[in-house]
C-alpha cells in the first residue's frame, strides 16, 4: 500500500514489554538497518507502550459479520497500517507460537472487509507486504528436528499472510536471543542489521511501483 510520503516506510509492529530485552536490542538493529540506505523510513509502534487491547469483543465479531462500525481503536491501527509500504510483524516466540498481544493485534486489526475481502483493492487486502520476524530463545536445532519453523510458516505466511491474499511476505528467524554470549549477540545484531537492510530495499520496491 503506497504511503502519502515522499518516501518508503516500514512499520515495525513490537510486541514485547521489556525495552532492555534481546528483542528491543534486535528490534533496534533492524531499524538501523532499514535507515541505513538514507531514504526509507520506519515506524515503530510498540504494543505494549500504546496499551492496544487485544481482546477480541463483540464489536469485532459485528464488524466480522459485515453487522458493525469498526472500532475506533482497530481504524487508527488500520490508518497507520496504510500509511507503511511493508508491514513487519516482531515477536519473541512463545510456544512456538506469536505472544498473545500480537495474536489479538492480528485478531482484531486484520478484519474482514479490510484485510480480507477487500473489494476495493485488487487483491482483496489493504496490505500488499507483510512479514514477521521471530526472536526464538533457543537454537535452530530444535526447530529442524520438531519441524517447529515449517509449522509456524504454515500457521503465518500461509495461514494468515495467505488467507488475506497479502502478495508478498515472509517469516524470519533470530534463534539463540536467551543466550549469554556476547558473540552471540553480535552476530544477532548483524543479522538483524541485514534484515533492516533488506526490508527498506523492499520497501523502495513497493513505493516506486515495481
Amino acid at each position: 500500500m503506497t504511503n502519502d510520503l515522499h518516501r518508503p516506510n516500514v512499520l515495525l509492529v513490537v510486541s514485547h514489554p521489556d525495552h532492555d530485552s534481546a528483542s528491543w536490542a534486535l528490534t533496534r538493529a533492524i531499524e538501523e538497518g532499514i535507515r541505513s540506505d538514507g531514504s526509507t523510513a520506519v515506524t515503530v509502534h510498540d504494543l505494549t507502550a500504546t496499551g492496544f487491547d487485544p481482546v477480541f469483543t463483540a464489536a469485532d465479531l459485528a464488524v466480522h459479520r459485515l453487522r458493525g462500525e469498526v472500532p475506533a481503536d482497530v481504524a487508527a491501527e488500520h490508518r497507520l497500517v496504510e500509511s507503511a509500504d511493508v508491514v513487519v510483524v516482531l515477536f519473541p516466540v512463545y510456544w512456538w507460537s506469536l505472544p498473545a498481544l500480537a495474536k489479538g493485534w492480528i485478531d482484531r486489526v486484520f478484519s474482514r472487509g479490510w484485510a480480507y475481502e477487500n473489494s476495493a483493492t485488487e487483491t482483496g487486502s489493504a496490505i500488499d507486504e507483510l512479514h514477521f520476524v521471530g526472536l526464538a530463545g533457543v537454537t535452530e536445532g530444535p526447530y529442524d528436528r520438531r519441524g517447529y519453523k515449517e509449522a509456524m510458516t504454515v500457521q503465518l505466511q500461509h495461514g494468515i499472510a495467505g488467507y488475506s491474499a497479502i502478495p508478498n511476505s515472509s517469516l524470519s528467524l533470530l534463534y539463540g536471543t536467551e543466550t549469554t554470549d556476547p558473540a552471540v549477540h553480535q552476530d544477532l545484531a548483524a543479522q538483524a542489521f541485514k534484515l533492516g537492510a533488506d526490508l527498506a530495499q523492499r520497501a523502495q520496491a513497493a513505493f516506486d511501483g515495481v
